[in-house]
């Protein structure tokens, strides 16, 4: 009897100084702002709070436990969740996880019976990934739980008048817990080497990124080593499955955004995927007189003299004639820009003509001469191959593995890839990565902004570039690159935030800038080099092969022309004679 009035004596005393509810969700108002509260029981009418505990501004979402809702993008994301607890019989924190599915770090406050029941749904919180959650004990709003997730499990007990804070930070600091890393080894992303010791070591932007992302939570990374492949890349898909059942924290690698999956997405870059090709061979030095076209003068040679013959007839009182070709050669000579002799004593309008033909030979002239000389230092080449009709006909080859042929053919479309099979050749992925790194010219590789900065900075030695950029070829001409995180990840919201910062800051940029310098000292990469270079040609005879070709048939047209007067003249001396 005196235990009775004990726990009855007791129960009123808690009642009488406890903090009420609603001056609790008002300080959780100013901390969180919450605009939404959510109440999840089994029966309508509740023993853990009372309609007079909520301000009537604030909407309540009124849910029996047996419903499962689906919340994320349904309503507004700052909710706060109160679930009821004293009839819950089987695996309650199952259920609630389920309604926030995609929003686990939602701001949740448990109704518990026992202190040693509120131990174990805190442990249960963790298992699913719900960091931010609180409980009270019954109708106890004296003392208020929470638990300490990392490094180890610890649960905390505070009086509700001393907190300063309700939901205390997580991911602040997780004194050195271990967080699994799985990269793909996809260059120059992140890269597997051996270092001196025989140990494997691990590279790339993404993994200074991810390894100075855990020093500011002061956490300890773990690459998963023994799902690493000794050699060749390892597609991101592929990473995440494996990473599902390892309990990987950080898949390590980036791919396209995938908008029916995006849930757990970790923007990066902005990037395109198009094809890189084999740079043609340049033209010839012989060939460039040929390219200059300078048989298109003739016509305006030939103009110019008709021009110039017919205003000399009309200056001496003569009628126009398409004869007067008595001023070839100095039609000629003006249109090469070359100088010749002017007839005395020209009139205005001679003189203006003859102005004009200077002028336009000065430019012409000068113009060729600029084109001819900017081709000796930079050859031309033929026609660039811009087109799928041209690689047929050329029998070029793309070189890819079978989990980008996968990808094309989503962007290209399945009949495209049927009709143009037999340009692409399919190799494994440690192949492949070496060839692309090499830039073997016998294929053709598909490529990402991400990779083509470092391919063209190997060919800055060059003489001339041996790879080139399609900008024809494209596979998708804008593409999202995302780090994809396990579902409802711990750190998708801390990552995010990290990212903008570091974006912000150019540390990222920094990163991705340092990875050809240590591709290079980890010889995956280096610059190539023309063992033929040099760096000053001076024109030799067979440059001006077409020219002599030219002078010889002058020569000899000429000298027929020589004969052919010699043998009229005597010809017709013979005849004056008779």
């Amino acid at each position: 009897m005196w235990l009775r009035l004990f726990v009855i004596v007791s129960t009123i005393f808690v009642d009488i100084y406890s903090e009420p509810l609603n001056n609790i969700l008002r300080s959780l108002d100013i901390e969180v702002s919450y605009k939404t509260i959510f109440l999840l029981q089994n029966q309508n009418q509740s023993l853990c709070w009372n309609q007079t505990d909520f301000e009537e501004t604030v909407p309540i979402l009124n849910f029996n436990a047996s419903e499962n809702v689906y919340l994320k993008d349904s309503f507004n994301r700052k909710i706060l969740v109160l679930v009821c607890l004293d009839k819950y019989e089987n695996e309650p924190i199952q259920v609630i996880s389920k309604n926030l599915e995609d929003m686990r770090n939602t701001h949740t406050i448990l109704f518990a019976a026992s202190e040693v029941k509120i131990s174990d749904l805190f442990l249960d919180c963790f298992k699913e990934k719900m960091l931010n959650v609180l409980a009270f004990q019954g109708s106890d709003r004296d003392i208020i739980y929470s638990y300490q997730a990392f490094p180890t499990f610890r649960l905390i007990k505070r009086k509700v008048v001393e907190v300063k804070r309700y939901f205390e930070p997580q991911l602040k600091d997780l004194g050195g817990y271990t967080l699994k890393v799985l990269p793909d080894n996809i260059m120059p992303r992140t890269v597997v080497y051996r270092a001196s010791d025989g140990r494997r070591q691990l590279g790339g932007y993404l993994w200074h990124f991810i390894r100075n992302y855990a020093s500011t939570l002061n956490a300890t990374l773990k690459i998963c080593w023994d799902l690493v492949p000794e050699e060749g890349m390892t597609h991101l898909a592929k990473v995440i499955e494996m990473g599902k059942a390892a309990g990987v924290d950080f898949p390590l690698g980036i791919e396209g955004l995938d908008l029916e999956s995006a849930k757990q997405n970790v923007p990066l870059e902005m990037s395109s995927w198009f094809l890189i090709l084999p740079m043609e061979p340049g033209i010839p030095r012989c060939s460039f007189f040929q390219r200059l076209r300078l048989d298109s003068m003739i016509p305006l040679m030939l103009l110019v003299a008709v021009a110039l013959g017919n205003a000399h007839r009309i200056e001496a009182g003569l009628g126009p004639s398409w004869r007067s070709l008595l001023i070839d050669n100095q039609a000629l000579r003006g249109t090469l820009g070359q100088p010749f002799v002017m007839p005395g004593r020209l009139s205005l309008k001679l003189m203006t003509i003859y102005g004009m033909l200077l002028m336009g030979g000065f430019f012409m002239s000068n113009y060729y001469t600029a084109v001819l000389e900017t081709w000796l230092v930079h050859p031309p080449v033929p026609n660039h191959v811009d087109s799928w009709e041209e690689m047929h006909s050329l029998n070029m080859k793309i070189l890819i593995i079978p989990a980008e042929k996968k990808y094309m053919t989503e962007a290209m479309g399945r009949d495209f890839m049927i009709a143009h099979r037999d340009v692409f050749e399919i190799t494994n992925t440690a192949n492949f990565q070496r060839k692309r790194l090499q830039m073997d010219q016998r294929y053709a590789y598909p490529v990402t902004n991400t990779l083509w900065p470092l391919l063209k900075q190997g060919q800055v030695r060059l003489q001339r570039p041996i790879f080139r950029r399609s900008r024809k070829i494209v596979f998708t001409p804008m593409l999202i690159l995302t780090m994809s995180l396990p579902d409802n990840s711990l750190f998708h919201k801390s990552l995010l935030k990290y990212r903008m910062n570091t974006l912000e800051s150019g540390l990222y940029k920094t990163w991705f800038k340092r990875s050809f310098d240590e591709l290079r000292a980890l010889r995956k990469i280096s610059y190539n080099v023309d063992s033929n270079l040099e760096v000053y040609r001076d024109l030799k005879w067979d440059d001006f092969y077409f020219i002599w070709l030219a002078f010889v048939a002058g020569t000899m047209v000429s000298v027929l022309g020589f004969l052919l007067e010699l043998g009229y003249h005597s010809w017709s001396l013979k005849r004056r004679h008779k």
